[in-house]
Formats: structure tokens, C-alpha cells, sequence
């Protein structure tokens, strides 16, 4: 999940906000170890503004989409214009 800047690279919290779900949701089919991928917006104020929900096949798919350069890329601007991240990674 995401906390994201008020503004940050010419775009306001929301523009950001569609601009990561889009793109992290069109890793599917980019990224092979990616099963499924959805990325859902906040609909109200406050708490965090953004959640990604992603499946894999193991923890050493999970790692290889991590350091893929397709999702670097996107990552590396997630890392731009959010103000905290928390994660949960976790076995079914």
C-alpha cells in the first residue's frame, strides 16, 4: 500500500494514484512470473491511497518480478512520489 504526496512530478495524489494502477496492472503478460494483478484506489480521505494485490507462483517468482526491468522502471517512480509504503508478503 501506498501513502502518496499531495503533488509530486506534475501530478496530484489521484493523477498518481491512476497513473500506478495502469501501469503496474499492464505488467501482466510483461512479467512471466505474475499471475494476477490488480491495483485498487482509495475512495475515501485519508489512510493510505493506494493497494496493490498481486499472486505468484513462489517467493522466488515474486523475487524475479522485484528486480525485473519492466517493474523496476515503474517502481523506481512509485518511489518518487509516495510518502510511505508498507507491504505484506505472504504464503497460501
Amino acid at each position: 500500500m501506498w501513502k502518496l504526496k499531495p503533488e509530486a512530478e506534475g501530478r496530484t495524489a489521484k493523477e498518481n494514484a491512476l497513473w500506478m494502477k495502469e501501469h503496474l496492472e499492464a505488467l501482466l503478460g510483461v512479467v512471466p512470473q505474475l499471475k494476477s494483478c490488480e491495483v485498487g484506489i482509495n475512495v475515501k480521505e485519508g489512510n493510505y491511497d493506494a493497494c496493490l494485490i498481486s499472486t505468484f507462483d513462489s517467493l522466488e517468482d515474486l523475487a524475479a518480478y522485484k528486480v525485473h526491468p519492466e517493474h523496476v522502471k515503474i517502481s523506481s517512480y512509485c518511489k518518487l512520489v509516495r510518502e510511505n509504503r508498507v507491504a505484506c508478503d505472504f504464503v497460501i
